[in-house]
Order: C-alpha cells, then sequence, then structure tokens
C-alpha cells in the first residue's frame, strides 16, 4: 500500500505542478461566463460522473452550478448502460437541445479518455454554438488509441481549457502483480482536487470582483439549513 500511495501522491503532486495555470483560466474562464449570463454547466459519463457531482451542491462547494447528469449517465441502472451511451455519437443532439445550450454557456466536461462519440461531439457543439468548453481529461492516449468520433478527433480537440488528469494509460495504471493488471484508478482522487480548487478559485474571483461568493455551508453544522436556504431558493428555485 505505501507504493499505491506514493504512487497517488506522485500523480497529485504533477497534477498541482503543470496544471495550476490551467485551472486558475478555468476559474476565469467560469467566473466570465457567470457575469455575462451564462450557466455554469458540468458534466461527465460512467465515473466521470463523479467529476461533475464534485462540484455540484457540496458543502463549501460553489452554488451556481447547473448539471447535466441525466440517469443514463450513472451506473445505478445497468453496468454498462453509460458506456454504450456515450459511444453513441448522435446522442450527444439530445443532450444539447434538451439542455439548451448556448453560446453564453461555459460546459466544464470530465472524460479521462476523451474518445468518446458522444462526449467529443457534445463538445464539439456547445464550441460551435459560441460556448466555452473545458475539458478535464487525459490527452496522452496510449498507441493504438485511436477516437471513437467520426471526425477522429478527441475532447481535447474541441476545448477552450484542457486540465490534464496526469493519470496513467487507461486511469488505472497501477500494476498489481496478483491481480496480473492494472488498478487503483486515480482520475476520481485528483479530479476532486481539481473541481474544489477551481471552486476555491472561483470563489477569490468573486471576491475580488466586490461581490459575494454563493458557497454552500454543511447542512449538518449548526446554521447550515438556515445559510443555504436562500442559496437554494436563488440557484435552484427550492
Amino acid at each position: 500500500m505505501e507504493n499505491y500511495y506514493q504512487y497517488v501522491t506522485a500523480n497529485l503532486e504533477k497534477l498541482y505542478t503543470t496544471q495550476i495555470q490551467k485551472m486558475e483560466e478555468a476559474a476565469t474562464c467560469i467566473f466570465d461566463a457567470i457575469q455575462n449570463g451564462g450557466r455554469f454547466l458540468v458534466t461527465g459519463s460512467g465515473h466521470s460522473h463523479m467529476f461533475a457531482e464534485e462540484f455540484y451542491v457540496r458543502a463549501g462547494g460553489f452554488a451556481q452550478v447547473s448539471p447535466i447528469l441525466p440517469n443514463e449517465f450513472f451506473l445505478h441502472d445497468h453496468p454498462l448502460k453509460s458506456t454504450v451511451i456515450e459511444r453513441v455519437e448522435v446522442y450527444a443532439k439530445v443532450i444539447f437541445d434538451l439542455y439548451k445550450i448556448n453560446s453564453k454557456d461555459i460546459l466544464v466536461i470530465a472524460s479521462n479518455s476523451g474518445r468518446n462519440g458522444m462526449t467529443v461531439e457534445l463538445a464539439k457543439m456547445a464550441q460551435e454554438c459560441g460556448a466555452k468548453v473545458i475539458a478535464f481529461t487525459n490527452p496522452n492516449h496510449p498507441v493504438g488509441s485511436k477516437s471513437r468520433h467520426s471526425s477522429g478527433k478527441y475532447l481535447y480537440d474541441f476545448s477552450d481549457v484542457v486540465i490534464d488528469s496526469c493519470t496513467g494509460p487507461g486511469d488505472a495504471a497501477f500494476y498489481v502483480e496478483e491481480a496480473n493488471t492494472g488498478m487503483g484508478a486515480t482520475s476520481t482522487i485528483v479530479g476532486a482536487f481539481v473541481a474544489q480548487t477551481i471552486s476555491i478559485l472561483l470563489a477569490k474571483k468573486y471576491h475580488q470582483a466586490g461581490l459575494k461568493p454563493p458557497v454552500f455551508k454543511s447542512s449538518n453544522v449548526d446554521g447550515g439549513d438556515e445559510w443555504n436556504k436562500e442559496l437554494f431558493a436563488k440557484y435552484y428555485g427550492v
């Protein structure tokens, strides 16, 4: 376990030292989009949905977040459902139309492989309508790992800001001899760090602009429910 611990911390250290400027850039783009009347949209399919959820209604999290997390992106209905759907390129138009993505919005997409048709097409459609796209992905693909999009391109090709997850090939790249395969996927671990870092940077940008950052408190500490009530009413209508 010490080896895996060192593997994870090395991944996190590499991400911090090489991607901090990208996270700063992402926070700036999100702040600008919100101030111009756009939405801060976040999405991810399969296990990447956890990256999107890390932004959404978390204790200490930023409140003004619009998730794109339909049931078909999750794993609870069927273990293969999200995998199949994220490969169906034309399904991107369903998501694009249902969520009415427009030129004022900013779309944050998590996909470690960044190769599946629906994910790539959604980024492409968002850019074409004038929205900005931020990708959390691994742009360093193993030899022979081809895009599943008709253009042959990847998520990062249709993104304004690319945050490299700095994970190993296929994410689960910590070789375990007893299993004769890689284990210990790290994209979720570093993804949570990226999401929280962007949220903190975003709050700081609000403060620098003389605005009060809309940040949730934990509902499990005294006064949390009262603090959050106004935020839920203002941003989620509940």
